[in-house]
């Protein structure tokens, strides 16, 4: 659980100021769940500067609580949980300050987003608040106060979690979790939803053991826990914490299973093998005009259909294919099959987004290809965030593992339907 915040301040000497408003969210790791919001009587000065910043004056705090008043509602919503905020130190350090005298010891694990930024996206020109939200098509408004500033930084965070495939945030947080032995599976059960998406498995050191994607994360993870097979008594002793993430759409969840898997090599995962890229398999046309299928060596400047490691990987599946297709000999007859076989390896378009159903019911999901290379996915919520591609760049998860991905983005796309294809030529 994680308490999201932003304070306004007076300004004035080091550790002098007094907070002037306040804002806390109370987030789970994918929506806000409580909320705290309130000006604040600081009992000194708003220096004139901050007045103009904020647009909070003296006048406007006269009737506001003072900060022993909201004290005890600052530690409920934020017992149990992480400060998050960007540039943490600062808001960590004025609520220290304010609780030092009340006489009271402020202690709270805390989360940078500024930090994490650098980290998770490297490279953005600036990364204040205003300036970062900006350049990732992030929404603001009420710049400068509590609550606008704190929400646009839920906002980040969330994109930081999505984007964060080392799990930088979720491991430095798992070994300080303690879960108690009595009724430890239906602990961790209960916080998985009935969603889309993929689970982690974590031992009690944060590493990840195990990965999966299911349509009901409670139910496949409910199956693990009380599975008696091998592999899953084999998790059940080693099991610390579960953590997830919904994906709103299962063709999403299938590539990130694929990627994640190659990523982070859990022990109970059976790894996919990495293709080889050695032989190839191309269409060629005859000098009567009648097309034809063969297997090449692999030339990195050219698209081919399929890639192979073997040559008798790459014949066997050559005569596969001239089964389900009826390609029997040289003729024109078999351009119409062959046509067909192009389409159905092949994407609609060079350059596309595929667009479905997102993780609530005001997000969308995307994919995005490029160049006939499945480059990542992402979330979106306002249409200019995909129209504008310098922003979805900076909105998607690249994707670092390419060999399987269009073989199971085609395969899926023949068996469902989604939302929207757009061509982005």
């Amino acid at each position: 659980m994680y308490s999201i915040l932003d304070v306004e301040t007076t300004g004035g000497k080091y550790n002098e100021e007094g907070i002037t408003e306040i804002a806390i969210y109370k987030f789970d790791g994918e929506k806000i769940v409580d909320q705290f919001i309130s000006l604040i009587n600081p009992e000194i000065p708003i220096q004139p500067f901050v007045q103009q910043l904020t647009g909070i004056n003296n006048k406007m705090l006269t009737n506001a609580p003072k900060f022993f008043q909201i004290a005890k509602r600052i530690l409920e919503i934020t017992d149990n949980s992480v400060l998050v905020a960007h540039n943490s130190s600062f808001d960590y350090r004025m609520l220290k300050i304010e609780f030092d005298r009340l006489g009271y010891k402020f202690n709270m694990s805390q989360l940078c987003t500024v930090k994490l930024s650098k980290k998770i996206i490297p490279n953005l020109d600036s990364y204040k608040l205003g300036n970062l939200v900006k350049s990732l098509g992030i929404p603001i408004s009420n710049r400068h106060r509590a609550s606008g500033d704190a929400l646009a930084t839920v906002e980040l965070f969330k994109l930081l979690l999505l984007k964060d495939n080392e799990k930088i945030i979720v491991n430095s947080l798992i070994t300080e979790t303690k879960v108690s032995s009595k009724n430890k599976w239906q602990t961790l059960i209960n916080k998985l939803p009935n969603d889309v998406g993929i689970y982690y498995f974590h031992d009690q050191d944060g590493k990840i053991i195990y990965i999966g994607k299911s349509n009901n994360l409670k139910n496949r993870v409910n199956q693990h826990l009380t599975g008696k097979s091998k592999k899953s008594l084999d998790i059940q002793l080693e099991v610390f914490d579960i953590t997830f993430e919904r994906t709103g759409s299962e063709l999403i969840a299938l590539l990130k299973e694929n990627t994640e898997i190659k990523k982070h090599k859990p022990k109970f995962n059976k790894l996919l093998k990495k293709i080889i890229k050695k032989f190839c398999l191309e269409v060629c046309e005859s000098s009567e005009g009648n097309k034809y299928l063969r297997i090449c060596h692999y030339d990195d400047t050219i698209n081919y259909l399929e890639y192979y490691s073997s040559l008798k990987t790459a014949n066997k599946r050559l005569e596969l294919l001239k089964k389900i297709y009826s390609l029997n000999e040289t003729s024109k007859k078999n351009n119409l099959q062959i046509d067909m076989l192009i389409k159905d390896l092949s994407y609609k378009f060079k350059n596309m987004l595929l667009v479905d159903k997102g993780r609530d019911i005001d997000e969308k999901s995307v994919i995005v290809v490029k160049d006939n290379h499945y480059i990542g996915y992402g979330f979106f919520t306002l249409n200019h965030q995909i129209s504008n591609f310098d922003v979805l760049d900076s909105l998607i998860v690249k994707n670092e593992y390419i060999e399987n991905s269009k073989e199971v983005i085609l395969k899926y796309l023949k068996k469902n339907k989604i939302e929207k294809l757009i061509n982005f030529d």
